[in-house]
C-alpha cells in the first residue's frame, strides 16, 4: 500500500479553484492560504508524520502505517519516509532511493507534502458537486470537502491549528480500484484485507524549531558534481547510481 501514500503525497499540482466557486470556498482558500504561508514563511521547523491506512469500514483498524520526518527552511526541504529521502535547495531538487541505490537529480520544485493550496485546489479543480465546510472550535479548524459520486477522493478532512497556522491531521477517504491492481487489494496488509475504498490518516507532530543546520540541506552530502551534466555519488553512496531527470543539469 505503499504505492497509495505516495500517490496521495505526490498527486498534487497547483492549480485554480474554478471562478464559479462559493463564498463559502473562498474563505475556505483564505484559511488554506494562511496554512501554505505559515508552512512557506518557518524558519528550521521539523516534524513528524505518520501515514495509517484503514479499511472505509474499519477506520480504527490500520492495516499498513509508514513514518516521516520532514525539515522545512523558507523554500528548502527534507523528507524522509521509509526508504525515499527528498531534499529541495535553491539549486537541486534530490531523490535518494535507498532500497533501488539510486539517486534522482532535477531542477528545484517546490514541496507540496504540507502546501494545502495544492492539495485543495488540484482537487477542486474542473469537478462541479464538490461541497466545503469548515467549523472553528477555539484554536482548532476542520474543514471538509465532499466529492461528487464517481471520484476517486470522497472526502477529505483537514485539522488545522489557527494559532500556529500548522497541520494536525489530514484523512481521505477514496477508492483504491484507480491506484493500485486488483491482485493488491486482495493481499493481506499487516492486520487485515485491503478493501476497493479506503482511508488515508495523516497525523502530524513533535512541531519544533532549530533542530538541525543548513548543512541538512547541501548537496555536498550526496554527490559532488564534475561538470556540466557530470555528477559522482559522494563517499557515503559510493555504490549509488545518479539519474538526471532534467537535462539543465
Amino acid at each position: 500500500m505503499k504505492r497509495i501514500f505516495l500517490l496521495v503525497i505526490m498527486g498534487c499540482t497547483l492549480v485554480s479553484i474554478p471562478a464559479s466557486a462559493s463564498d463559502t470556498t473562498s474563505a475556505v482558500k483564505q484559511l488554506m492560504l494562511k496554512v501554505q504561508q505559515s508552512y512557506k514563511s518557518a524558519a528550521y521547523l521539523s516534524f513528524h508524520v505518520l501515514y495509517r491506512y484503514a479499511n472505509k469500514n474499519q477506520p480504527d483498524k490500520y492495516i499498513d502505517t509508514m513514518s516521516g520526518e520532514v525539515a522545512l527552511d523558507k523554500n528548502r526541504m527534507r523528507f524522509s519516509l521509509q526508504d525515499v529521502e527528498t531534499i529541495t535547495n535553491d539549486k537541486y531538487t534530490i531523490q535518494v532511493m535507498k532500497d533501488e541505490k539510486l539517486i534522482y537529480l532535477s531542477t528545484p520544485r517546490s514541496a507540496q507534502v504540507t502546501d494545502p493550496v495544492a492539495i485543495l485546489d488540484s482537487l477542486l479543480a474542473k469537478l462541479n458537486g464538490v461541497s466545503v465546510q469548515v467549523t472553528h472550535k477555539k484554536d482548532i479548524a476542520t474543514l471538509n470537502v465532499n466529492f461528487p459520486p464517481g471520484q476517486t477522493y470522497k472526502n477529505i478532512t483537514m485539522v488545522i491549528n489557527e494559532s500556529t497556522g500548522y497541520f494536525q491531521k489530514v484523512v481521505y477517504e477514496l477508492s483504491t480500484e484507480g491506484l493500485v491492481e486488483k491482485d493488491q487489494l486482495m493481499e493481506q496488509g499487516n492486520n487485515g484485507e485491503y478493501q476497493s475504498e479506503g482511508r488515508i490518516e495523516i497525523v502530524f507532530s513533535q512541531y519544533r524549531k532549530g533542530q538541525f543546520t543548513d548543512a541538512l540541506f547541501n548537496e555536498a552530502r550526496y554527490f559532488t558534481r564534475l561538470g556540466q551534466g557530470k555528477y559522482e555519488p559522494s563517499e557515503q553512496y559510493k555504490d549509488y547510481q545518479i539519474f538526471l531527470a532534467s537535462p539543465k543539469l
